[in-house]
């Protein structure tokens, strides 16, 4: 499977994507390239990191990292997106 390949596992766990993995699956999902993330291209992020309900992670996303309050997250903001997905626990399925 490619995902044991990026995303190691231990005792047939998965570890949780670094943060650099995580802000390029984040990057991933710009799927409009306007170095902005939206609600919606927030959602489809956490759906890939097995979020049970992935619109509560993308808005609760928001919460932590929208700064400026415009509704989506930019390059200035990435790290506290970030640093909300590992916090709340994210491995890749």
């Amino acid at each position: 499977m490619v995902l044991r390949a990026i995303f190691p596992t231990f005792n047939n766990k998965p570890l949780p994507p670094t943060e650099d993995q995580l802000r390029n699956i984040f990057k991933k999902y710009d799927t409009n390239n306007d170095n902005m993330l939206s609600r919606e291209e927030l959602k489809k992020a956490f759906d890939y990191l097995g979020s049970l309900i992935p619109g509560f992670r993308a808005d609760r996303g928001l919460h932590h990292a929208d700064a400026n309050k415009d509704g989506y997250v930019n390059e200035r903001e990435m790290d506290d997106l970030v640093k909300y997905a590992v916090q709340v626990g994210f491995t890749v399925r």
